[in-house]
């Protein structure tokens, strides 16, 4: 029986051109204090609904008893193994908040970061919070697809090749965000500010610094919880290789189905986060352009 890898799903799409789509992504909001802000607000809001319904799915594969099986095993009640693969999804969702601070409160904090940043006033935080109807559709269908549907093994399956490709799509875009802001921008723009404008606040017991939310999860020349998350789902799809009556093709096919998935809906985020910087960058510019036409009209 084969071994689903890292390796294996890297043989199969072109993660170079998926990550170009990432990466010219956030060079364009680092541009602009408030595209920055704009990337991150849409980033941030669209990941906390790819977060939170990850408990969603590792239910599905618990409630769906008898679903999953170990065929050396002749004893149904015995032989059972759908929880064991749900635990294998369910560390990803525990560590959502299992660290006496939510990744959702180390969002915050960011956010309000590149808000300050931006100079922006509450008033304007909360105009560019409004979210657009292709955000909440990206958001809609990542949920539809995410969690599964109990007793449905195809749709389980399908449901965990999605969430294998969130855990490894996820740590190379903050891997890319890591090396963006940090890296190619180091001592300029944001980068800059952090070093030189932030400080550690405190939230419950610990105190915590505003990058701590891209570093927990990814970073440039490292990994981070995506990483290892991404590992415990590769061990679920290895288990349903072998508590399955199907095929390996068969799984392999659904799997694949929901890696695609979710690959297609990541990159049409970010083209479209691509299309809402640009036109905020040419909006910035314009006053410069105008200031400059003016000067030249004097002259």
């Amino acid at each position: 029986m084969a071994q689903f890898t890292e390796s294996y799903f890297e043989g199969l799409f072109d993660f170079a051109e998926l990550d170009r789509t990432v990466s010219s992504t956030i060079r364009l909001a680092a541009k602009d204090p408030r595209s920055l802000y704009q990337f991150f607000q849409r980033y941030m809001y669209f990941n906390g609904y790819a977060s939170s319904v990850i408990a969603r799915l590792a239910s599905s594969i618990a409630m769906s008893r008898y679903l999953f099986n170990d065929p050396t095993c002749c004893v149904s009640e015995e032989a059972d193994r759908g929880f064991q693969i749900s635990a294998e999804v369910m560390i990803a969702a525990a560590d959502e908040g299992s660290h006496e601070i939510t990744h959702r409160e180390l969002a915050q904090l960011l956010g309000k970061t590149l808000g300050n940043y931006a100079e922006l006033s509450a008033g304007e935080r909360n105009q560019m919070s409004h979210i657009p109807a292709w955000l909440e559709e990206i958001c809609q269908d990542t949920m539809a697809k995410y969690q599964g549907t109990p007793g449905d093994a195809e749709s389980l399956i399908k449901a965990i090749g999605f969430h294998a490709a969130s855990e490894l799509m996820g740590d190379r875009e903050y891997a890319l965000i890591d090396m963006v802001i940090r890296y190619e921008n180091e001592g300029i723009g944001f980068d800059r500010y952090l070093k030189q404008e932030t400080k550690a606040t405190k939230i419950g017991k610990h105190s915590y610094l505003p990058w701590g939310y891209i570093l927990i999860h990814g970073k440039y020349e490292g990994t981070g919880a995506e990483a290892k998350h991404f590992v415990h789902v590769l061990n679920a799809i290895n288990m349903v290789v072998a508590y399955r009556p199907e095929s390996e093709e068969q799984i392999t096919e659904w799997v694949l189905a929901g890696f695609k998935s979710f690959v297609e809906l990541q990159q049409s985020l970010f083209k479209k986060i691509f299309q809402e910087c640009l036109t905020m960058n040419q909006v910035s510019e314009k006053p410069e352009m105008y200031k400059t036409s003016a000067l030249l009209a004097v002259v």
